[in-house]
């Protein structure tokens, strides 16, 4: 036992002194690649994207030590206006006594020409809708697996990420540490995510979008015909900036294994275009579960819709 602890301390170290190490020669406010920095999942983004606690399949990418509570699928697709989409696909599977995820996430967009990878990639500066006469585009290919250790359920992921503007390119490669545990009437989850270095494109090197989170989230039956559910996030964010969120979701069961949902979520923006609040409808059929979610962005621009499905 208490090897074990000492195990899980100098990992919790060495995450963290990963996550403070100095960014030599780095951009304050170019942090990349852009995909890692979207919404991944319709659920989650409806309860303003707190989904550090989430079981659902595309999970493993708030979190990866979630692997382990979750089995199925998801896929999902965001419109920002007419000229940027994003998506993402996830599935999960049992290999012996560990779980493993496999998902992948991607942004098409435009950008005007002459702009450059720090105009794009400045915190603030991002208009997916906008569109201009530059192709640009942002992948992420991720592999993640987990394990219950005295009922504390832990995962690692390795991603490998890229940014293209135009001809211009760059990948890197980043990892994801994560546990949650039973607390209470919930589950409690810690993250950090997106240790390693960031890109270089145009001769600007980027960060990646480093951050520490701690999430609560819990569901439970309010009567016969009504479920209710919740969760909480609480992000350090690379350049310590502090980002709450947190969300809620009401259920109707109108017969069994029927589910019509309706949820909202509050969050303290980043993005000059990001709104404070989200909100979304679900359906849940048997094992097939249908929703929806939109981030009314601010500035004049189009709202964002995401619809996602997911199979149990």
């Amino acid at each position: 036992m208490r090897k074990s602890r000492s195990t899980l301390t100098a990992v919790a170290a060495l995450a963290l002194t990963a996550f403070i190490a100095p960014r030599a020669n780095a951009q304050p406010l170019g942090e990349g690649p852009l995909v890692l920095r979207l919404p991944a999942s319709a659920h989650s983004l409806a309860i303003a994207n707190a989904g550090i606690v989430s079981t659902d399949g595309d999970a493993m990418f708030y979190n990866p030590g979630m692997i382990a509570s979750i089995r199925g699928s998801a896929i999902s697709l965001q419109r920002y206006g007419s000229h940027g989409v994003a998506g993402s696909m996830a599935t999960t599977s049992t290999a012996g006594s560990m779980t493993v995820g496999i998902g992948a996430q991607f942004v098409r967009y435009a950008v005007p020409v002459g702009a450059t990878y720090a105009d794009v990639m400045k915190t603030g500066a991002t208009r997916l809708s906008d569109g201009g006469g530059v192709a640009a585009s942002s992948t992420a290919i991720t592999f993640g697996f987990a394990k219950t250790i005295k009922n504390f359920r832990l995962g690692v992921s390795a991603k490998y990420a890229e940014d293209q503007l135009g001809a211009r390119h760059d990948g890197v490669l980043a990892f994801d540490i994560g546990t949650n545990h039973s607390l209470g009437p919930g589950t409690l989850g810690v993250v950090v995510q997106n240790l390693g270095a960031g890109p270089r494109i145009d001769g600007i090197k980027g960060t990646l979008p480093r951050k520490i989170g701690v999430g609560w989230g819990t569901s439970r039956a309010v009567s016969d015909n009504f479920d209710f559910g919740g969760q909480a996030a609480l992000t350090l964010e690379g350049d310590l900036f502090v980002r709450p969120a947190g969300g809620v979701e009401l259920s109707y069961v109108p017969i069994e294994g029927v589910s019509i949902i309706g949820r909202t979520g509050l969050r303290l923006p980043r993005e000059r275009d990001e709104s404070l609040v989200t909100a979304g409808l679900g359906m849940i059929i048997d094992r097939i579960a249908v929703d929806y979610a939109m981030e009314p962005m601010r500035g004049g621009r189009p709202i964002s819709h995401r619809l996602g499905v997911r199979i149990r």
